[in-house]
């Protein structure tokens, strides 16, 4: 528009007349003068912001992925492809076992998924959002004791906290989960690292 008014107002209306000659010379009578470019760049934009959104793992996608699923299964579900950063094992046999890095959209967060014989064998992230509220006390965290259950654990500290990872079947013996918890201290955190629902180790930073 900043261009037309350079013309002047009789030279913008000349211009609209060729526009509409032109335009029913070529679309036999429509008049519309809609700037396609300009629709065709917006709906581009908008398809590649939806698309760089779909490609990144988030927290709730994260939720969905379990044990046991298959590296397309789980491409499927985080929308791109991750990157290989560790492989051992010969390709094809149950031993083969790779790590890939995936996208994720949360500000300085990072996800690994490690597959062994083609299945999910651990999930693992920092940063998605979505954490616990839950803040533990240094008088809290020696409360908890080895061996505790998470229902145990949960009714000392109010709630559960954030899965940074997880592997095996829930329900089994071998199913681990490592919780992350905020403490009361500023930039201390709790860990809390269950297998087969009973606490096998318990880590902290910066409680006092």
């Amino acid at each position: 528009m900043k261009k037309f008014l350079k013309f002047g107002c009789l030279g913008f209306i000349g211009l609209i007349v060729v526009i509409i000659i032109i335009a029913v010379a070529t679309s036999g009578g429509d008049d519309t003068s809609t700037d396609d470019t300009s629709i065709n760049n917006s709906t581009e934009s908008k398809d590649k912001s939806k698309e760089d959104k779909k490609g990144s793992l988030t927290k709730e996608k994260f939720g969905k992925i379990k044990e046991g699923m298959s590296y397309e299964e789980v491409v499927n579900i985080v929308g791109s492809k991750g990157t290989v950063i560790s492989e051992t094992g010969e390709e094809g046999t149950d031993l083969h076992t790779i790590m890939y890095e995936f996208e994720t959209d949360g500000f300085m967060s990072n996800s690994n998924m490690m597959f062994q014989g083609g299945k999910l064998i651990n999930k693992a992230q920092v940063g998605l959002g979505g954490g616990s509220d839950v803040e533990i006390t240094l008088d809290q965290f020696n409360e908890i004791k080895n061996g505790m259950t998470l229902e145990e654990v949960v009714s000392i500290v109010g709630g559960e906290g954030e899965i940074i990872s997880e592997s095996g079947e829930k329900g089994s013996s071998a199913h681990t989960v490592m919780y992350s918890y905020t403490g009361d201290k500023l930039a201390s955190s709790v860990s809390l690292m269950f297998q087969g629902n009973k606490l096998q180790n318990k880590s902290q930073f910066g409680l006092e």
